[in-house]
């Protein structure tokens, strides 16, 4: 199947021809096919049939028709085609300077279901592309279950028993039972995806298990916890492993090799017997020994609980995992802010930048 993308920009014609290019680019692979328009005149004229996926570039102040110049932003046009087309997932093309600090609000604005930079498209446009077509794939197994219960979105996760229990508590975007595809879609990609505690990304994954990413990655290990592997809904975007499920699976190897004490100080030997090779534990981003069994929120790098704190940077439910901040941020990094931490720990804060 070919996705078919309708691409709004204002560069049309213009000496660089950016627009042009990135449409080239994401048409290198037949998986995607890209129709290359100016905005319309009037904002109100949308399209009667909309394509797969609607591309907008954020910046259309260069655009003219009949010589005046739009009076309105990509995201203005973007929250008009969602009020329209619901069901058309909606991409925001752009670049860091221009978006600045609207990123986030953009995110949350329920108008966009993706941003996408153009020097990013440059550089890696088969990420981009496949970002696109797993947009596209989710939005699409949602339209096949639209206007019917809660338990027909769940049963898109793949999940078991005691997972959709976890899924259920999450929150999701449900009013009075109801619910619509975009908040759907987002909920499931900012929340159930986004935090670690149902499903975890592979740095997590393996700093929980405490084993390092390289060590992870290793084949013999993927093999072995293929059935971890999330393959529900939006699964194509990024690679998931459902948390239990990979405890569950490390934790039969601890009783094969009978080995006992905390998992994530036992895995690397574990694994190392399992499957003849190397495994090596996960470092300490702070004090850079091992067994970190934890990824430091703002450096993104494995830490001790013991050489972190509690942090709270983000409104995510309780079922998820805690967010924790390393010494090392908390000293080194300008992202981290003080307020956003609890009392118990303001006193280590004091302490580390003494």
């Amino acid at each position: 199947m070919t996705v078919k993308v309708l691409y709004i920009d204002d560069e049309i014609g213009k000496p660089r021809r950016d627009a042009q290019q990135i449409k080239s680019l994401l048409e290198m692979s037949n998986e995607l096919e890209c129709d290359l328009q100016p905005p319309p005149k009037n904002i109100f004229d949308s399209p009667a049939v909309m394509p797969d996926a609607l591309l907008v570039d954020l910046d259309l102040s260069a655009a003219k028709v009949d010589g005046m110049s739009i009076s309105y932003f990509g995201s203005t046009l973007a929250a008009e085609m969602r009020m329209r087309h619901s069901q058309c997932p909606i991409i925001l093309i752009t670049r860091a300077y221009i978006i600045g600090r609207n990123r986030q609000w953009l995110e949350e604005s329920g108008d966009v279901d993706l941003i996408l930079d153009k020097d990013a498209i440059n550089s890696n446009p088969d990420r981009a592309r496949a970002d696109i077509v797993a947009l596209v794939k989710g939005f699409e197994d949602l339209r096949t279950v639209e206007g019917k219960g809660w338990k027909h979105v769940v049963d898109l996760f793949q999940a078991d028993g005691d997972e959709i229990k976890l899924i259920q508590e999450a929150a999701p975007p449900l009013d009075h039972g109801s619910w619509n595809i975009p908040q759907m879609a987002r909920w499931i990609r900012s929340v159930v995806m986004g935090f670690p505690g149902i499903l975890y990304d592979e740095l997590t994954a393996a700093t929980r298990l405490g084993i390092s990413l390289e060590s992870f990655r290793k084949g013999s290990l993927q093999e072995f916890l293929k059935g971890s592997k999330y393959t529900g809904l939006f699964s194509s975007l990024s690679d998931r492993w459902w948390r239990d499920r990979l405890f569950k699976a490390a934790q039969s190897v601890l009783l094969e090799q009978r080995l006992t004490g905390p998992m994530f100080q036992k895995c690397a030997e574990a694994f190392t017997a399992r499957f003849k090779e190397d495994f090596e534990q996960a470092i300490c981003v702070y004090d850079g020994t091992p067994v970190a069994d934890w990824v430091c929120y703002i450096l993104r790098q494995p830490v001790k609980q013991r050489n972190s704190i509690p942090y709270y940077p983000d409104g995510r439910p309780a079922v998820m995992d805690q967010a924790r901040v390393s010494f090392k941020a908390i000293r080194e990094s300008n992202d981290f802010d003080e307020n956003l931490v609890d009392s118990d720990s303001l006193q280590i804060v004091r302490e580390l930048w003494e």
